[in-house]
């Protein structure tokens, strides 16, 4: 070991020693029989909200300030400790205010980024990186696959819009009609106004159809593999939902009803017991559970009508769609798969998920059939679990194409026939 590794080494568990030995000597009273509670809030002017001086042993009447509003862009949703745990502090505590995420990424100019469109380009374009890095192991020009994601991801987003905004029609279409169009087109304003401009209503549905019309035209014109392309894309949207829910997330929509229901307005759980059910019970991480505090009256198009934690349905697909998306890229180095069974499997996987996702989301795309109410979501979904049956079936016993036993890299299940042949 060099002298420069073993002082430096040393330097660092002075400094960790140190800090070690402060955190177990800091005192938790006050040396006098008394403690402090302080109420602080770093967004503020004045940070220190307000102060108290209780007795250790004794009863000690602590009541918050005002519920804060310091923070752009966000409200107060509540404070680190909770009320009804206020009478079991007993020494030096300082008590924060909790709120709802910044929506917003970056603001430039007046003009901001929101992670709602950066959590879809993350998922666009971590999808077209391993795209290319697959579809070279398959034998596909990469400069196609780059020239089809150019053209077909702008239109599958526009498909994606009107999708969305068939089911919401009187929304965006009302009134003149070149106001209308532009409403439908992203300037909420019905004016070609780029402040008011911003994609507030994607339906994925609508961007996969366009898609696969889309690679349709594409491999046919450029003479590539339909199968192969199919099965790529298959894995790149998966992928891309996983990272585009948690645009809904920071916008606090595509969520769930609220914690434990309610009965005749009223909500069947405290606040604390609909915290704890989605952090303890469930083991979902804080800062989530924190943002799934949607204040009454908010939430867009969809009014929240209690205040109160909410399923966050996003986390929940997302993480259902990387399950998804792993068994994928396990089966993919599968000998035994042929191309095309990926798409299919994509279409019943999540189909299921949605369907699944479908049955708790507040905020729905419904139609009406014959005097019923349908969810557009679960409609589809069904349909895609068949079609994705339907292409499984016919791939496998009447197209019989060709498999990933083609692509270097893959894996053989099934070792011991091939020991058997190389005997005989």
């Amino acid at each position: 070991m060099t002298k420069f590794i073993r002082n430096g080494l040393i330097i660092v568990a002075f400094i960790l020693t140190l800090f070690i030995v402060g955190c177990a000597n800091e005192p938790t009273t006050n040396g006098d029989g008394t403690f402090t509670v302080e109420f602080y809030d770093k967004y503020a002017e004045t940070p220190l909200l307000k102060s108290i001086t209780c007795n250790v042993g004794e009863p000690c009447n602590i009541v918050p300030p005002a519920e804060p509003d310091n923070k752009e862009n966000t409200y107060f949703t509540r404070w680190s400790v909770w009320e009804d745990d206020f009478d079991e502090i007993q020494s030096n505590t300082r008590i924060t205010p909790i709120y709802t995420l910044d929506n917003r990424l970056v603001t430039i100019g007046g003009r901001s980024v929101v992670f709602y469109s950066f959590f879809i380009m993350l998922g666009i374009m971590t999808s077209l990186f391993l795209g290319l890095r697959e579809i070279k192991r398959t034998g596909v020009n990469q400069d196609d696959l780059i020239d089809g994601f150019l053209w077909i991801v702008p239109v599958s987003i526009l498909g994606a819009r009107l999708w969305y905004v068939v089911f919401e029609w009187d929304q965006f279409v009302y009134g003149e009609f070149f106001p209308s169009l532009l409403r439908v087109l992203g300037f909420s304003s019905g004016r070609l106004d780029f402040s008011s401009f911003g994609l507030a209503g994607l339906a994925i549905h609508g961007a996969f159809f366009v898609a696969f019309i889309c690679v349709l035209l594409f491999t046919k014109k450029r003479k590539m593999n339909l199968w192969k392309v199919l099965d790529v894309m298959a894995v790149g949207f998966i992928l891309a939902q996983a990272f585009g829910r948690w645009g809904n997330f920071f916008n606090q929509e595509a969520h769930g009803g609220l914690v434990g229901g309610m009965t005749n307005g009223v909500a069947n759980l405290t606040l604390q017991e609909q915290f704890n059910f989605l952090r303890y019970s469930i083991g979902i991480p804080e800062f989530i559970v924190n943002n799934m505090y949607i204040a009454q009256g908010s939430g867009g198009y969809i009014v929240t009508p209690v205040t109160g934690f909410y399923h966050p349905t996003f986390f929940y697909e997302s993480m259902l769609n990387l399950v998804g998306f792993a068994v994928m890229l396990v089966l993919r180095r599968v000998k035994t798969i042929r191309f095309g069974e990926l798409l299919a499997l994509y279409l019943v996987w999540y189909g299921g998920v949605r369907i699944f996702i479908e049955t708790m989301r507040t905020d729905p795309l419904v139609f009406q059939f014959l005097g019923m109410t349908f969810k557009s979501a679960i409609v589809t979904s069904v349909l895609m679990i068949l079609g994705g049956i339907l292409l499984s079936l016919y791939i496998r016993f009447k197209l019989k194409g060709e498999t990933y036993s083609t692509v270097s890299g893959c894996i053989e299940l099934n070792k011991t026939k091939n020991i058997e042949e190389v005997k005989e």
